[in-house]
C-alpha cells in the first residue's frame, strides 16, 4: 500500500470493510509482489463490481420491461439527449463500441424506436433520429431508471453523494493512456 494511502486511511471515518470476495482476491493480488498498489486494486474490483451489479439490476427491473438491453437504453437516451446523431458519435458518447452499436441500432430500427437516416451528399454518412414511440420508450425507461437510482443511492447523504459525483467526474475528466476519449 503507498504511504499517501496509508495517510489518507486514518482520514476516512465511515469506511466499510472489504466482504470475503474482496479481501481473498487482495490476498491473491498482493502474492504478485510489492509493487502491487492494493488502495488502486480495491477501488477499480469495488468500481467494477458496483457498475456490473448496478447494471444488471437496471437492465432487470428497468430496461427489459420495456423492451431494452443495457446497450439499447444507452444508445437511445444518447440519441435522446442530442436528437441526431451519427453512429460513431453515438459509440463514442455511450460507451458502447462502434460495432456493437451496429447490431443495436438494427434491432432499434427493426422494434420501431430509431429512424437512420442517409446522407444525400455523402451516402456512408448515417444519422439517427428517434421516432416518437422511441422517445416515448426512453422517457419511460428513464423515469423508472431514476426511481431505481434514488433508492440505489438513498444510503448516501447529498455532501456523500455530491462527493461521489464529483471524483466520478474527475476520473471521467482525466486521460487515460492507450484509450480514446469518451467526452
Amino acid at each position: 500500500m503507498s504511504s499517501n494511502a496509508d495517510a489518507n486511511s486514518h482520514a476516512v471515518t465511515d469506511s466499510v470493510p472489504p466482504d470475503a470476495f474482496e479481501s481473498a482476491a487482495a490476498d491473491r493480488v498482493r502474492e504478485l509482489g510489492d509493487d502491487i498498489d492494493l488502495t488502486t486494486f480495491a477501488a477499480m474490483f469495488d468500481l467494477f463490481r458496483a457498475s456490473s451489479r448496478i447494471i444488471g439490476e437496471l437492465e432487470a427491473s428497468v430496461h427489459r420491461s420495456v423492451g431494452l438491453s443495457t446497450a439499447g437504453f444507452r444508445v437511445l437516451f444518447t440519441v435522446w439527449v442530442f436528437d441526431a446523431l451519427e453512429p460513431r458519435r453515438i459509440a463514442t458518447l455511450s460507451g458502447v463500441s462502434r460495432a456493437a452499436v451496429s447490431g443495436v441500432l438494427n434491432t432499434l430500427e427493426r422494434d420501431g424506436f430509431v429512424r437512420k437516416r442517409r446522407d444525400q451528399a455523402d451516402g456512408r454518412l448515417v444519422t439517427v433520429t428517434l421516432t416518437d414511440s422511441g422517445r416515448a420508450t426512453v422517457a419511460e425507461a428513464y423515469r423508472a431508471q431514476n426511481r431505481r437510482e434514488r433508492e440505489i443511492f438513498a444510503g448516501l447523504d447529498a455532501a456523500e453523494l455530491e462527493r461521489f459525483t464529483s471524483t466520478l467526474r474527475r476520473l471521467l475528466a482525466a486521460p487515460i493512456e492507450g484509450f480514446a476519449s469518451h467526452e
